[in-house]
């Protein structure tokens, strides 16, 4: 049977602009504060192939020795990146299974029926 899997790949540029609407909308940084960096990070698991990617906002701060950084889980990246696709009218299956990788400078969003349909697709 054929395998429906989607990636949605996002650079660097367009995960700034979700990440600071995403803080913004959640509160979790001031609202006038513009997003300038992101760091990435794969956080290893407890399995051997168990792995989530977290993302460190870092956005314009007054006081350059200060700077105003917002931590994100591998759920909320997911949520933000969710939240671009609909203000971009880009279509998500509802009941679809997700994941990230990092891609490049940016992040790969895979989604699949099912948690067997992102195993044989997984490779990003």
């Amino acid at each position: 049977m054929p395998v429906d899997v989607r990636k949605l790949i996002f650079s660097e540029e367009e995960l700034l602009d979700s990440f600071q609407s995403y803080t913004h909308d959640k509160k979790m940084v001031d609202a006038q504060s513009a997003a300038e960096s992101i760091e990435l990070t794969v956080v290893k698991g407890e399995g051997a192939d168990q792995e989530t990617l977290q993302a460190v906002v870092t956005f314009v701060s007054p006081n350059p020795k200060k700077p105003i950084q917002a931590e994100l889980d591998e759920h909320q990246v997911i949520e933000a990146l969710i939240t671009t696709c609909k203000e971009q009218s880009i279509p998500l299956p509802k009941k679809g299974h997700k994941f990230i990788k990092q891609h490049k400078d940016g992040i790969a969003m895979c989604m699949g029926l099912s948690k067997a349909d992102l195993c044989s697709a997984q490779p990003v």
